[in-house]
């Protein structure tokens, strides 16, 4: 069995990534064109705005198209697979023993708490993440664009300084995002095991009184516990997903 769900696997996993793959970069394109449509049609004085400079503009094209991508790639393709693992999971268990199976979903909602905590937490440094990066590439357009400039008064280190504080900046907010992730994650796999060591003596209970099998319990448990792992990758990369919808919707609010 093992054997055959891994050929099987193989052969769905393939297609998953090909098919959400050729749909992600359809919509790139479709997106990019739509909005260089929407920048070359701009009044004069929207240009003028320092947030709607060259450089800005040309980091909107690259990183925004690129998160709805991965919003249309992986991130929906995780999404997919775990809902299907859910309704797979619940309907196994209860099919198997309804009251453990009542038992384990009242503590699953640890995981699914973790998940919201982490997005709460990285929804603010990513907001900072994003303008720091536009302004470092801002500095790298100004100064390529005026090169006759910059060589005239020697400003090359003086530029090369300016340009690693950005992205030095960026970086530690980099730093920070991983701090905070690695924590919730962290928090994830404590409320897994406790979940897991909870969910084994209720069922040792039931067994005891005769409400419930040995095999009943192990299929209870397998059954929901591999669906809350569904939920807390999903839950893990929520909050990269609620920034990439606020960058995706940016590009048409242009």
């Amino acid at each position: 069995m093992l054997a055959g769900l891994g050929a099987v696997t193989l052969i769905v996993a393939s297609v998953q990534n090909y098919l959400f793959g050729v749909a992600g970069g359809k919509l790139i394109q479709r997106i990019r064109s739509l909005t260089f449509r929407k920048v070359v049609h701009q009044e004069i004085s929207w240009f003028d705005d320092p947030e709607n400079s060259s450089g800005a503009v040309g980091a909107r094209l690259s990183t925004n198209a690129a998160a709805v991508r991965s919003l249309v790639g992986d991130a929906l393709a995780l999404v997919i697979q775990n809902i299907s693992t859910v309704v797979a999971g619940l309907a196994i268990s209860f099919t198997a023993n309804w009251s453990l199976a009542l038992v384990i979903l009242a503590v699953l909602p640890l995981v699914g708490l973790q998940g919201y905590l982490q997005m709460k937490f990285m929804e603010g440094f990513s907001a900072d993440a994003k303008v720091m990066y536009e302004e470092a590439s801002q500095v790298a357009s100004d100064a390529v664009g005026s090169i006759r400039t910059v060589a005239s008064f020697c400003a090359e280190k003086k530029v090369m300084d300016m340009y690693r504080q950005k992205c030095e900046d960026t970086l530690n907010h980099g730093v920070r995002q991983g701090i905070i992730s690695g924590a919730g994650f962290g928090f994830s796999f404590i409320a897994f095991y406790c979940t897991n060591a909870f969910c084994f003596y209720i069922g040792a209970v039931l067994v005891q009184n005769g409400r419930a099998t040995f095999e009943q319990v192990f299929k209870v448990f397998f059954a929901l516990t591999i669906s809350a792992v569904g939920i807390s990758s999903t839950s893990s990369m929520g909050p990269d997903s609620r920034h990439q919808q606020g960058q995706g919707c940016s590009c048409f609010y242009i």
